[in-house]
């Protein structure tokens, strides 16, 4: 999968980007506040239709722009079996998103149709930051590659709003238990389906991870990702899970009503990395850190082409930078030849020796192919 050439207009500090991208890798460098991560932001929205640098859209808009109608991003993408057309258009009030010609009315949708491993510096906070960071991972990861995990995440959101709902009016509520029981049985099934994928998925991305960590570390350090659901279960199977689930919705039905929030479920759940058997959190350097999720995240990009049957593309932002030059070495040699990168950097310099296939200079918002 490939991205052949992209249109964009409007967005952050890109007045107009009209660009050809070659297959291999792609080099981006430039002055710092150039426009560098605002193009991967660009071009990761096609992924999901969001930005991963902010939930508030009317940042990208370029409020000062003259004759401004609409912030908009096309691309011509290639993948095994022909060439789609993406066409992403949003304001400060609305968005529409096209595949093919073809309008999408749910951004869950928009999900699998461009296939993307992004990592850049804020991936830190994979092992340092919240939980619903790593949870995040996941959900991306997954719905990229199953349209059953996807649908069974959004009807499990939406029953999970629904019983919050009704626990948060308990007072108005004369049979509360009546009325969250059909919740409780959405939230169960669905639940399921979410847990043993993650189960399932966590325990491939583990050992992918482990093999890439000694890769780029080159030592003899063992990492270990580990799943931590919110609900325990002797069995992995999806009926024994569903039931599990539902009785304890019903067993802390009253405790949620008191804190009126469903306080158990996928919802909750975690996974840590474990560094020679210990917190990564709590026991590695930064330099460990960042390692691990680069792992995490190459991770991704084999388990991304083997369910979905081709590479997908990756995108580092400002990643080498971050490395000592043997770890950059390492994590270069790491990537696949036939994987479309995007790499951005300060300073040229710092990939030479490795064979770009386009070197592009970004500059106020302009983007030149110089090679």
């Amino acid at each position: 999968m490939e991205i052949e050439k992209v249109s964009i207009r409007d967005f952050r500090n890109l007045r107009l980007v009209e660009q050809d991208f070659a297959s291999g890798l792609n080099v981006i460098f430039g002055r710092n506040a150039q426009g560098k991560t605002n193009l991967l932001e660009a071009l990761h929205m096609l992924v999901t239709g969001r930005s991963f640098r902010t939930r508030n859209e009317r940042e990208i808009v370029p409020w000062n722009a003259s004759g401004y109608t609409a912030t908009v991003v096309r691309a011509t993408v290639r993948r095994q079996g022909g060439t789609d057309l993406f066409h992403l258009a949003f304001n400060k009030t609305q968005k529409f998103v096209s595949v093919n010609g073809e309008a999408l009315t749910r951004l869950g949708d928009l999900v699998g149709r461009l296939n993307a491993v992004l990592f850049t510096p804020a991936d830190l906070q994979l092992v340092q930051g919240a939980p619903q960071q790593r949870r995040r991972f996941l959900d991306i990861c997954l719905a990229q590659t199953s349209r059953l995990y996807l649908q069974a995440l959004q009807r499990f959101d939406t029953a999970l709003r629904q019983r919050n709902a009704l626990l948060k009016m308990q007072h108005q509520r004369k049979n509360l238990a009546g009325e969250v029981a059909p919740y409780h049985e959405e939230l169960a099934a669905s639940g399921a389906i979410i847990m043993k994928q993650r189960s399932s998925a966590l325990g491939e991305l583990s050992e992918l991870s482990r093999l890439y960590y000694t890769q780029i570390a080159g030592n003899n350090e063992t990492l270990l990702v580990q799943y931590a659901p919110s609900v325990t279960c002797e069995s992995l199977e999806e009926d024994a899970i569903r039931e599990r689930i539902k009785n304890i919705l019903e067993r802390t039905l009253q405790e949620d009503r008191m804190r009126g929030v469903t306080s158990t479920g996928p919802h909750r759940d975690d996974f840590v990395f474990l560094l020679n058997e210990k917190d990564a959190r709590d026991f590695a350097s930064q330099g460990q850190q960042r390692t691990c999720v680069l792992a995490l995240k190459l991770a991704e990009l084999t388990f991304l082409a083997k369910h979905r049957g081709e590479p997908p593309i990756l995108f580092l932002d400002d990643l080498l930078s971050e490395l000592d030059a043997g770890r950059r070495t390492h994590l270069l040699n790491c990537l696949p030849e036939n994987v479309q990168t995007f790499v951005t950097m300060t300073d040229r310099e710092v990939i030479s020796g490795r064979n770009a296939a386009a070197i592009f200079e970004m500059k106020n918002g302009d983007l030149k192919r110089i090679d």
